[in-house]
């Protein structure tokens, strides 16, 4: 399916082709010949076909990615609402878009640069990039229009696509605008060099007065000198602060980007290298430590060094880790394992309801979580907590009932379902099991049902 780049493209081919019709027919028959009035009808007519095929398309009953845009967009507002102000921080898209999304569609990037930049900074960073923005389209179109497509371009498109996420396309804008500046000064530096001062009457008196101060001799008004002087010298100082900040800044984010791209490559060596040893070994858990002290960031990691240490020890590893990860649904299915085979059901309940919270479209999630849910409840109930065991099967209960109605919501057919999010096969023997222990009977357990987890 073609992207909305060559919609866009289309629309504006259809236009051009329109505007260049019309230049022909009031030319004259005389200066445009037939055949380029021809050309013009055709190439227009192609693109308006084109532009309303890939339109209709696109906007097709929940099939074109226009509608799935357009819920991405809903979903986007409805988060922004939330921090309109400040927003939510860096990333917010990708590490909340899972707990928000109304349907159970794919869009690691919510399609609008706009939006993405809203969710991140608020309004605040929006009106600042709006002035940047309006600085430099002021300078283009003053001494640079031919660069204005191009700007138009990167604007334009990025509000309807995730072209902003992306380092370079920022980069390329900074060039545009750092051109049109170059043209400025250098048409400012003609003009200077160019143009002869001459005197004309002024109707304000002390404006008159000013002007002829101005190019009075120097002897006339020599309080004017060091005056004259000192504004020189800030100005120089100045421009030199500005010249060493600049410096300053690149340095400082050339040395920041290759640190971290250092520590991160050598989080992902040890990583790997921890993956090849033999589980549970100290070898392998040196490299584990390493690999975390080098990006601390990378749930991965976490999950994967949890499962290698003993129970409390991989518990507290994971509940220090949601301070760098606190939206990651998977570091809480792990400490809701982990709770459920201490015997803890409320403990465990509770984590896996903030899973499900942040990622409620994962089927295999939601089924791993009535899994343990069930053996939470099995170990209560042996333990001689009978009680505690039915509070437990009737949370699992719960969850399996919020499950099975919304896996038959998007069964229904009214919503995309690019995640094909499904009720998973053993999900219905997890919720009749865990409905057996909520109604205070011993169940006999299927063992290849319940000794396998998802």
């Amino acid at each position: 399916m073609p992207g909305l780049l060559a919609l866009a493209g289309a629309w504006a081919a259809a236009l051009l082709g329109t505007l260049l019709l019309c230049r022909l027919w009031h030319s004259g028959a005389a200066k445009a010949p037939r055949a380029a009035a021809l050309t013009a009808i055709v190439l227009a007519g192609a693109a308006a076909l084109m532009a309303v095929a890939s339109t209709a398309d696109r906007l097709a009953a929940g099939v074109g990615t226009g509608v799935s845009r357009l819920q991405m967009w809903r979903d986007a507002l409805q988060l922004w609402t939330e921090a309109a102000w400040l927003g939510h921080g860096g990333d917010t898209w990708r590490n909340m878009f899972r707990a928000i999304q109304s349907s159970p569609y794919v869009g690691g990037e919510v399609h609008n640069g706009l939006l993405d930049l809203a969710l991140d900074t608020g309004m605040i960073g929006i009106l600042l990039v709006a002035g940047w923005f309006l600085l430099t389209l002021r300078s283009i179109f003053h001494f640079a229009p031919q660069l204005m497509p191009s700007v138009l371009v990167f604007g334009l498109h990025g509000a309807m696509d995730f072209d902003w996420s992306f380092t370079l396309f920022w980069m390329l804008f900074i060039w545009l605008g750092a051109w049109a500046v170059a043209l400025k000064t250098e048409t400012e530096g003609v003009q200077r060099s160019g143009v002869t001062v001459k005197y004309t009457p002024i109707r304000s008196k002390s404006r008159s007065r000013s002007l002829f101060l101005r190019y009075l001799p120097t002897q006339s008004h020599p309080s004017a000198i060091p005056m004259r002087s000192f504004f020189h010298i800030l100005q120089r100082v100045t421009a030199r602060l500005i010249r060493v900040s600049t410096v300053m800044i690149i340095l400082f984010c050339l040395v920041g980007t290759v640190w971290l791209t250092f520590r991160y490559a050598v989080a992902e060596v040890q990583y790997r290298q921890a993956m090849s040893e033999p589980d549970g070994t100290p070898a392998q858990k040196v490299h584990f430590m390493a690999a975390l002290q080098s990006n601390p960031n990378r749930p991965d990691i976490v999950i994967s060094f949890a499962r290698s240490l003993p129970g409390r020890e991989a518990e507290s590893l994971l509940l220090n880790s949601l301070s760098h990860s606190p939206m990651h649904p998977q570091i809480y299915i792990e400490l809701g394992r982990l709770a459920a085979q201490f015997g803890e059901g409320q403990q465990a309940g509770g984590y896996f309801e903030q899973a499900i919270a942040l990622n409620r479209y994962d089927g295999l999630g939601q089924s791993t979580a009535l899994y343990w849910m069930e053996q939470a409840a099995r170990r209560e109930w042996k333990a001689g907590y009978r009680d505690r065991a039915r509070q437990t099967a009737a949370a699992g209960v719960q969850m399996y009932e919020r499950y099975q109605l919304l896996a038959e919501e998007v069964g229904a057919g009214d919503v995309r379902n690019d995640r094909r999010f499904v009720m998973e096969k053993h999900a219905p023997g997890y919720g009749e099991n865990l409905g057996r222990l909520a109604s205070g009977s011993s169940p006999p357990f299927t063992p290849e049902l319940t000794k396998r987890s998802p």
